[in-house]
């Protein structure tokens, strides 16, 4: 081919902005018979881990190979902040199960326990907004066959989950 012609496209492409997507995923899992949500959040490693330096250790690696005890706290940490849930106002605190290292993503494991009868239930997802103004949070809500999406980002963060979609006969 010839030269001029890469030249010519080499100046078009360098023209071009390219945008860069930051999306997590969580997903909640209702699971009636036991009072429970099974909480699985997958967040870009990269993107975490950056995170993570900007609001402590600098050279924090998530890596297998590290001591997985520290990087499991300070993992946790972050989760308790930024993933948040209320019942009637009050907030619920869930159990951190874990992580695990799938490609070039971190898919945490959380557990929350609640009371039999649920009403005025939100959810709130800051996941990575503090270093990453464009990131994109998608959240599935599973009970049965009943599902509900939302997209949290900068502006909008907090749901509000209707009564009755934690009522079985629906």
């Amino acid at each position: 081919m010839n030269p001029i012609f890469f030249g010519y496209l080499f100046c078009i492409l360098g023209t071009l902005s390219f945008h860069n997507f930051y999306i997590s995923t969580t997903s909640i899992r209702f699971v009636p018979e036991d009072n429970t949500f099974q909480i699985t959040a997958q967040v870009f490693l990269d993107d975490f881990e950056a995170t993570l330096r900007q609001y402590g250790d600098e050279k924090i690696k998530l890596i297998p190979e590290n001591s997985q005890e520290e990087i499991d706290s300070i993992v946790e940490n972050y989760f308790r902040k930024n993933l948040l849930f209320e019942a009637k106002g009050e907030p619920l605190d869930f159990n951190f199960l874990g992580k695990v290292y799938r490609n070039d993503l971190l898919v945490a494991y959380m557990e929350m326990k609640v009371e039999d009868s649920l009403s005025r239930f939100s959810i709130k997802n800051t996941i990575l907004f503090d270093l990453l103004p464009d990131q994109k949070n998608i959240i599935h809500l599973k009970l049965a066959s009943k599902r509900k999406s939302f997209l949290s980002v900068s502006s909008k963060s907090e749901f509000e989950i209707p009564d009755d979609f934690f009522n079985s006969k629906n």
